[in-house]
């Protein structure tokens, strides 16, 4: 009788330890399992949300980078191009010294001169300058000492493919003109273009914003080197504002929109106050 309690004692401690008296261990139930998958998808379900948002917050920030990076370099080239406008001026040239045709090298007119800045709007902007250092040919194909001066122009284009566009165009100045009439009559085509631009519309949102120094105050109104030279002659600074939407969706589905601010210094003034050496007002 001992011996029967024993063993049935015995069996029962088997069971309670998942085992069975063979030795051989004993598996989960079907509950305890789908307990564990349940758990389990629930923590890989938080996992794969994270997950998500940190690529949704990778994708956006690329975009804005991308953006900005963009809009950067635009901003940086229309700087190079401003420092050197004006240059070469009425001061680098010899008194009475002319150009091929006969035409004083002095006179704002002449294609050799930069006259600097040539009209300033909100979504415009119009400078001559040697932007890049080269030098007319001889009939020999040499320099011949004389700058290429060249015009160019920063015009909003409201309309076209991924417009409003800012475009940047360039021509070699080889018209005898009035500055503002030799901008204008340009057919060049555009060279550079930063698309997407948000601003422009108007002096509230201008892109270019010259300063009059005298007064530290905005000049709200369009000027150039003919109707307005006493203006545009005092002009020694730009400020530059340009928002940018991408063309591209971040990880939110919205059009993500950068703005860039530049103030730049001009190394020289414009000509507009007349031919002299003594006519600049800045």
């Amino acid at each position: 009788m001992m011996q029967m309690i024993r063993g049935e004692r015995s069996w029962k401690t088997c069971r309670s330890r998942r085992a069975d008296c063979s030795g051989k261990q004993m598996g989960f139930s079907l509950m305890e399992m789908l307990i564990v998958v349940a758990i389990v998808g629930v923590v890989m379900a938080g996992l794969f949300r994270i997950i998500a948002l940190m690529q949704r917050t990778s994708t956006s920030e690329q975009v804005k980078l991308d953006l900005t990076q963009q809009a950067r370099e635009f901003i940086d080239q229309l700087s190079h191009d401003l420092r050197s406008a004006g240059y070469p001026n009425v001061r680098n040239m010899s008194q009475g010294s002319v150009d091929a045709a006969g035409n004083l090298l002095t006179y704002p007119a002449t294609p050799e001169n930069a006259v600097g800045l040539i009209y300033v709007n909100y979504n415009q902007l119009w400078f001559a300058g040697n932007v890049d250092g080269t030098a007319q040919l001889d009939g020999s194909g040499n320099p011949n000492g004389t700058a290429n001066v060249k015009i160019i122009k920063y015009d909003l284009v409201q309309t076209g493919t991924n417009c409003p566009c800012l475009r940047r165009s360039e021509y070699i100045r080889s018209s005898y003109l009035d500055p503002v009439s030799d901008a204008q009559n340009t057919t060049t085509p555009d060279q550079l273009e930063i698309q997407g631009v948000q601003n422009g519309h108007g002096w509230n949102d201008a892109i270019f914003t010259a300063y009059d120094p005298t007064t530290q105050s905005a000049i709200t109104q369009a000027i150039d080197f003919t109707s307005t030279a006493s203006i545009i002659a005092k002009v020694n600074s730009l400020r530059v504002v340009m928002a940018v939407q991408s063309p591209y969706k971040d990880g939110t589905g919205a059009y993500p929109v950068t703005q860039v601010v530049s103030t730049i210094a001009l190394s020289n003034c414009s000509e507009a106050h007349g031919s002299t050496r003594n006519s600049f007002s800045c």
